[in-house]
């Protein structure tokens, strides 16, 4: 082998999934497992199964900024429902794509968003769910009026395919390929969405998402600002308060939205081995004046103290609580894990 080839290998590996398969692990209950994987992300419960017995094989890829599921389920028989987690603070679009037990042929494709209530019943053999920051289609503001129905254009079609294939193919890419992977699901994601411009409906839900987009936009850019509220907000987008916060209705409200975002804030921080502020003054300048209102709202928040995530980040540990102990949320799935990465 070529010196170069062999460099290649060591520095470009074949990308390696977190597999699940539920019916080969000892002590646990299968659909157990199953739950645990979206933990955090999408609650599930059983709807119906045989004997109590849930078998799977499921996969977790890290693609960089995507990140996609793929299950093997058993199908017709064996039903469970799939909400999103009614706490979380993921604002994360996905695609879900399934098969169509009465037509096992058919490939059924929608678009979702986590920030926003939804719940249905899957009974399928087939699930992939690929799941891509908001931030990738800024300008996309008719993806809202096409979430949580099924989509049939050509351009869904075509997008279907290229998951199914994409799946088939993950194990023998690089890391050095997911540039490519990136670039293709944005320009299919996009074909969608022009393919359903037209629909009414898209066309009413956009213009409530483009003003929450400059909203998030300007809270992002004013997030150290004391003075941030809602009242601020509204005056400057020129918008009503009453409009403002039915736009922020699927995200929480405006007021918890900010609150959210400043805690993220302060807990980056606090990770940052090169940030040296003392946690007071991080909760101070992150909007947090009063320490032990801030402290109560992040453990509430996170699960943890503050103190808890500042020695995580210096020592590189797992998530420990002041006593050693793990946080009530040291279980949270691989899945919420690679969403709440920061942005690169």
């Amino acid at each position: 082998m070529p010196p170069e080839d062999s460099c290649r290998r060591e520095d470009d590996a074949p990308l390696e999934p977190l597999e699940l398969a539920a019916d080969a692990l000892p002590g646990a209950v299968p659909f157990d497992a199953f739950r645990a994987a979206f933990s955090g992300v999408v609650e599930l419960h059983l709807v119906r199964g045989r004997d109590g017995a849930f078998p799977i094989q499921q996969t977790l890829w890290d693609l960089g900024r995507l990140a996609l599921v793929s299950g093997h389920l058993p199908g017709p028989g064996y039903a469970f429902g799939w909400r999103h987690a009614r706490k979380s603070t993921l604002e994360h679009w996905y695609v879900l794509l399934r098969d169509d037990p009465a037509a096992p042929d058919t490939i059924r494709l929608s678009f979702h968003c986590l920030a926003e209530p939804f719940q249905t019943e899957l009974e399928t053999r087939r699930l992939l769910a690929l799941f891509m920051p908001r931030d990738l289609f800024p300008s996309l503001h008719e993806i809202s009026g096409m979430l949580d129905h099924r989509l049939e254009s050509g351009a869904a079609r075509l997008l279907a395919d290229f998951l199914l294939g994409l799946d088939r193919q993950l194990p023998r890419l690089r890391p050095s390929d997911l540039a490519g992977v990136l670039g293709a699901t944005r320009g299919l994601v996009e074909a969608c969405v022009a393919s359903c411009r037209n629909d009414p409906a898209a066309e009413r839900g956009a213009t409530d998402v483009r003003l929450l987009e400059r909203a998030r936009r300007l809270i992002e850019q004013k997030i150290d600002d004391a003075d941030l509220s809602p009242a601020s907000l509204a005056e400057e987008l020129f918008v009503s308060r009453s409009r403002l916060y039915r736009s922020f209705e699927p995200l929480g409200g405006v007021a918890a939205y900010i609150r959210r975002q400043r805690l993220l804030r302060t807990r980056d921080a606090l990770l940052d081995t090169s940030d040296t502020r003392s946690i007071v003054r991080i909760a101070e300048q992150c909007g947090f004046p009063d320490a032990s209102t801030f402290s109560r709202a992040f453990k509430h928040e996170f699960g943890v103290s503050p103190r808890a995530v500042r020695k995580m980040g210096w020592t590189g540990s797992g998530p420990q609580e002041d006593d050693g102990t793990p946080p009530a949320d040291a279980g949270a799935s691989r899945l919420e894990t690679l969403l709440r990465r920061p942005r690169t």
